[in-house]
């Protein structure tokens, strides 16, 4: 095996708010996974204020294992970067692609047998303004998208609340709202916007607050449905979310968690305890939307994903899945169904 990083920088339509950073562009490098002419592609992408490790030293991780390939397997390369996750995930993408393709299966259904043929989107909505915010909710619906998901916490708590009530107006009734504070409220503070929003119908609020505790917490007593996110970045860690019992959800980012085999066993903890995965892309390149398409067809959900987040982007290393009917259809084709183009390689 020999692999490769191919560096780039995509640059937003327009920047996305959170709690924690705004974020203009996204900086990463695409792993080129050659095992005897299969090339499996797999992707490297940290977040701004999310991210422990900045790109270079994740950069300089994934080089490094892939020095060690010729000598040792890849699940033993793979251990050694347990404690980098994105770059985990970006050498086990590649190699999960590898692997589907000489098994002459679609990623999907090399990760699960029966997975889904398409999976449903929600539109993340982070402008910063609301008149913006609520511009983009209309767009996201008129090409068909039935579930939306507005960034919270980086405003003024008034200016939030209404941002949802004219989301609500907006929308109607059949359309499903959900909301991401980003660990940006504190858990009274939260407990309290939660009940004034509640007569809006919100189908979950994902981190409302921050430390899985405190969202445990803030879920027993909210008449909102919450979900853990970026408090939970180990598989452990979702396990002991999700044994809290008061979570409704768990937002799962294959490229954050580690990789697709991660993904998989955080989905599959999830379902035992009747607890629901959402799988979540982080405005990663095509080839990282992708991979996180495929965990989430795997998983079997039929709730809305977000994994609709190329549009997003200026630019882009593929062309990535499109989104028809608020809706993706995962590649048949075997391995990832992604391509990067030639400017790329």
């Amino acid at each position: 095996m020999s692999l490769d990083l191919i560096p780039y920088e995509l640059p937003l339509r327009s920047p996305m708010a959170t709690s924690h950073a705004i974020v203009a562009n996204r900086r990463g490098a695409l792993v080129r996974l050659d095992d005897h002419g299969t090339i499996g592609w797999g992707d490297l992408c940290p977040m701004p204020g999310w991210s422990v490790q900045e790109f270079e030293s994740l950069h300089d991780q994934v080089d490094m294992a892939g020095l060690r390939l010729d000598e040792d397997m890849i699940g033993d390369v793979l251990d050694t970067l347990v404690g980098a996750p994105e770059a985990r995930a970006a050498l086990a993408g590649a190699a999960a692609d590898v692997l589907a393709q000489e098994a002459g299966l679609s990623l999907a259904a090399h990760l699960a047998p029966e997975p889904l043929e398409r999976v449903a989107v929600n539109a993340t909505i982070g402008a910063a303004d609301v008149s913006t915010a609520l511009t983009n909710v209309y767009l996201a619906i008129a090409n068909g998208i039935e579930t939306i998901k507005l960034k919270v916490a980086h405003r003024r708590v008034e200016e939030d609340i209404a941002l949802v009530e004219s989301a609500r107006r907006a929308v109607g009734d059949k359309v499903e709202l959900r909301l991401d504070a980003n660990g940006g409220w504190r858990a009274d503070e939260a407990l309290e916007i939660l009940h004034r929003l509640a007569p809006l119908d919100i189908a979950v609020c994902e981190e409302p607050t921050a430390g899985i505790d405190q969202i445990a917490a803030v879920g027993a007593e909210s008449p909102v449905p919450v979900a853990v996110d970026e408090s939970a970045r180990t598989v452990d860690d979702l396990r002991r979310a999700i044994a809290t019992g008061t979570v409704a959800a768990v937002v799962i980012k294959p490229q954050a968690l580690g990789g697709p085999d991660l993904a998989m066993q955080a989905i599959a903890a999830a379902h035992s305890a009747g607890v629901t995965p959402i799988v979540t892309s982080m405005i990663d390149s095509a080839v990282g939307v992708a991979h996180a398409v495929h965990v989430a067809a795997a998983s079997g959900v039929t709730a809305a994903h977000g994994v609709a987040t190329s549009a997003l982007l200026a630019t882009d290393v593929a062309a990535p899945l499109p989104v028809e009917d608020g809706a993706i259809l995962v590649p048949s084709i075997p391995g990832l169904g992604v391509r990067p183009s030639a400017a790329a390689r």
